[in-house]
């Protein structure tokens, strides 16, 4: 009997024993898998949610929207049911080209996309970047007569775009040669209807950076637009300014400084919003450097955010993330509800420590928050928003040029281009208490 009631016993710890660990491994099964898988997706060259300085998603009439690409179909406007946490396809088409990426602008009265073929290397003539334009009304999108447009006859790395105060749409991308590259700009007439010839800012003293660098461009304080580009040659983030009212084209109408500038400074990785609300027409821009090659120190600046007053003129520069946190990519998203600058990046998973991969690698994407009116941000890689158990693959985050509020709530999109899958975060904005 005593030998029966001990073997009982050994059969009753085992199955706990055994039930814990199936429980141990659900849990933290669970626990990886932050964020939601999406479509997938097949037939597009790049990652679809590239580049850097791109923006993918919108808000508008209570949804969130984004230009998704589509097997067989080319790129579409989808829109995300939260009811049932899916991207649904609309049926819009904007380019079907396999080899581009895009920019999305929501003015409020039309939807603005820009796709630019995308090149690593020297830039070919005969690859159009377009314009495409839309209407909306009663939950639809339609093509506006007359688009797409033509901002650029040249493939680029990236383009972004941006609508100044007098209705004309502005472009920003840069063009390479064989050893360099150039800075370009082109401006529209009223919604983008035609393009001009694209021009150099005039009087910049380095419009030619190296050919790993990019440009971005936003509007700011209600008249004015702004570039910025990076140099890696000379470890110098360059700002030029326009204001609205001024020829494009004339030297005396454009402000050039240095956003920031020393060895190994700047990366080609960059992104920049503005709080169109904010009287005082702050700009936001992150910026990863290079000071991870060739050293071994974890506490050195591996991406900043440089903060632009225009009454003052100058840049504020705080530390986002350490080289010890193998982060890349950044991209911001400004809070209005929190008073907070969101920054979403990719770091390694979080079940890996330190930096055991290189700071270029996919793994999964992360938050970190700082007030628009102080950003300290807090040590290390930040919080994991979309992130996979299976999924260690995830990179390229993107969002909206908007800012975000309670009503909109926030969405971030990232790629796994190895398994060929989207992936989002949707979160609720609670006021701060």
């Amino acid at each position: 009997m005593k030998q029966t009631l001990r073997w009982l016993s050994r059969l009753l710890v085992l199955s706990l024993a055994v039930a814990g660990s199936v429980l141990g491994v659900a849990g933290n099964a669970q626990a990886a898998n932050v964020g939601t898988p999406s479509i997938t997706y097949s037939g597009v060259v790049n990652p679809p949610t590239a580049d850097k300085p791109q923006s993918k998603l919108w808000w508008n009439d209570g949804s969130w929207w984004a230009n998704m690409w589509t097997t067989g179909r080319g790129w579409s406007i989808y829109r995300l049911n939260r009811n049932t946490n899916i991207w649904v396809d609309t049926g819009v088409r904007s380019d079907s080209r396999a080899s581009t990426s895009s920019d999305a602008l929501w003015d409020g009265t039309h939807l603005y996309i820009a796709s630019n073929v995308v090149t690593s290397g020297a830039s070919a003539s005969g690859q159009p970047a377009r314009l495409y334009r839309y209407s909306y009304s009663n939950g639809k999108y339609s093509l506006n007569l007359g688009f797409p447009t033509t901002i650029s006859n040249n493939s680029s790395e990236t383009l972004t775009i941006a609508k100044d105060s007098t209705g004309a749409l502005w472009a920003t991308w840069t063009q390479v040669s064989r050893t360099t590259s150039t800075v370009l700009v082109n401006k529209s007439t009223s919604g983008g209807t035609r393009w001009g010839r694209p021009f150099v800012v005039p009087g910049a003293p380095d419009a030619h950076p190296t050919p790993d660098d990019v440009s971005a461009i936003v509007a700011f304080e209600g008249d004015e637009i702004g570039i910025m580009w990076t140099d890696q040659g000379t470890g110098t983030a360059w700002w030029a300014t326009h204001d609205d009212e001024k020829s494009a084209r004339s030297a005396g109408s454009w402000k050039v400084k240095e956003a920031i500038k020393g060895k190994k400074r700047v990366d080609d990785h960059l992104n920049i919003k503005t709080l169109q609300s904010d009287p005082s027409g702050r700009v936001y821009a992150s910026v990863k450097t290079s000071l991870n090659d060739g050293s071994s120190d974890p506490n050195l600046a591996q991406e900043l955010l440089l903060v632009f007053r225009p009454g003052t003129g100058s840049f504020r520069q705080t530390t986002i993330a350490r080289t010890g946190d193998c982060v890349t990519r950044p991209q911001i998203v400004l809070d209005t509800e929190n008073n907070l600058v969101r920054v979403f990046h990719t770091a390694p998973h979080s079940s890996v420590r330190g930096c055991t991969v290189s700071a270029g690698e996919a793994g999964s994407i992360y938050e970190k928050t700082a007030s628009m009116d102080n950003p300290v941000f807090k040590a290390g890689r930040g919080t994991p928003v979309i992130e996979g158990a299976k999924s260690t693959k995830l990179n390229n985050v993107t969002s909206t040029k908007q800012s975000v509020n309670a009503t909109t709530g926030i969405v971030v999109m990232a790629s796994d281009h190895t398994n060929r899958r989207y992936w989002f975060s949707d979160r609720s904005l609670k006021p701060a208490r």
